[in-house]
């Protein structure tokens, strides 16, 4: 298995550009770079794969610099998010092209296997044309690994498909990744995808990876404003800590104070992150554990399958994710007067230590 790092890169494609992008990935790890349309995910892809050459910095394979390597010599394997396969080649001849820079002399049976892998066997004389999108998906899956590169990128590769196909194959597609032990870089703006694939991930926007880590980390505990109003952390507020005590502090947000763990000083400005998921909705308040209760009105039910999203003006707008079951339990409708509660730590306090007279992140 084979690590894979960027070192302060800056590249170019058209008018887009790469700024200090700088990200190292472990042999063997499944690295998601989630971002939305326009960051630069694809454009990173391409760097690493060589289509594109940095203006500065370097990338690297387990240490060597490949900044200026052809891209046939990389042992790079890439997954267009179109596929890219040929209309009028059957799908073994679409997998056979991978080897076209080869000389195996029983690329044969190589074939057959990873047609067989990939569960595509009986589609061996059938043209793109005539297969769906989970089909195509997998003979462009095929042909990416028939080399074994030691590092897969892909790009996208289940934006195309249906819900239902997109479930499917996302188990699959990590299994036959790590059945193969392939470090894979996986670009994607879907928060589920970067949730249920990764071992890591980065978040980019405008050409930079602001924030890197855990899933858990990036989710969790976002570092800038972009990142977590993108990873679903609604409740965005921006306040004042008016006071601090044991690694609490309070913040005033305006029309109400929140409190927090966290070791910011009275004065310090600071941006507020609830997920909608840490906030639980009751009729009445209780006694409980949580800092943080508020009496409010809802204002708007969203309904999202198996969970709802459900509105609630505290004096300040909240969100709070409410399954049907309680849902129907608490009669929830417009107009029904509730209480809210979360935990100080169910509070993500970004931009900690600055002080009221500067900006917020931005």
């Amino acid at each position: 298995m084979t690590s894979v790092a960027v070192e302060g890169a800056y590249a170019r494609l058209g008018d887009f550009r790469l700024q200090d992008i700088s990200v190292s990935v472990e042999s063997g790890e499944f690295f998601v770079i989630l971002g939305p349309s326009g960051a630069g995910k694809t454009v990173l892809l391409d760097l690493i794969a060589g289509f594109i050459y940095p203006r500065q910095g370097r990338v690297l394979l387990d240490g060597t610099d490949i900044s200026f390597l052809p891209t046939e010599r990389r042992h790079i394997g890439y997954m267009f998010q179109n596929y890219a396969l040929f209309p009028n080649m059957s799908v073994y001849k679409n997998i056979k092209f991978g080897l076209r820079y080869t000389k195996l002399a029983d690329y044969g049976r190589r074939i057959e296997d990873i047609m067989e892998l990939v569960g595509i066997a009986k589609l061996r004389d059938r043209t793109p044309t005539t297969l769906s999108g989970g089909e195509q998906q997998r003979v462009a899956l095929a042909r990416s690994l028939i080399l074994e590169p030691s590092v897969l990128l892909l790009d996208e590769p289940l934006s195309a498909l249906d819900s239902r196909s997109r479930d499917l194959l996302r188990e699959e597609l990590r299994d036959v990744i790590d059945r193969f032990e392939i470090t894979a870089l996986f670009v994607t703006h879907d928060q589920t995808e970067a949730r249920l694939l990764a071992d890591r991930l980065g978040v980019m926007y405008d050409g930079r990876l602001i924030q890197s880590g855990s899933v858990h980390e990036v989710f969790d505990k976002p570092e800038d404003k972009r990142v977590a109003s993108f990873v679903g952390m609604e409740n965005l507020f921006e306040g004042t800590v008016v006071a601090q005590k044991d690694g609490i502090i309070t913040a005033d947000i305006g029309n109400a104070t929140i409190e927090a763990v966290a070791n910011n000083e009275r004065g310090d400005r600071v941006l507020l992150g609830i997920r909608p998921e840490n906030v639980t909705v009751m009729l009445e308040q209780v006694v409980s554990s949580a800092r943080n209760t508020f009496n409010g009105t809802v204002k708007q039910i969203f309904y999202l399958g198996p969970i709802n999203k459900v509105i609630i003006d505290c004096g300040f707008m909240l969100a709070a994710y409410v399954t049907n079951i309680s849902t129907e339990t608490l009669r929830l409708d417009r107009g029904s007067e509730v209480s809210v509660a979360f935990k100080a730590t169910g509070v993500n306090v970004i931009g900690e230590g600055q002080r009221s007279r500067k900006t917020m992140p931005r």
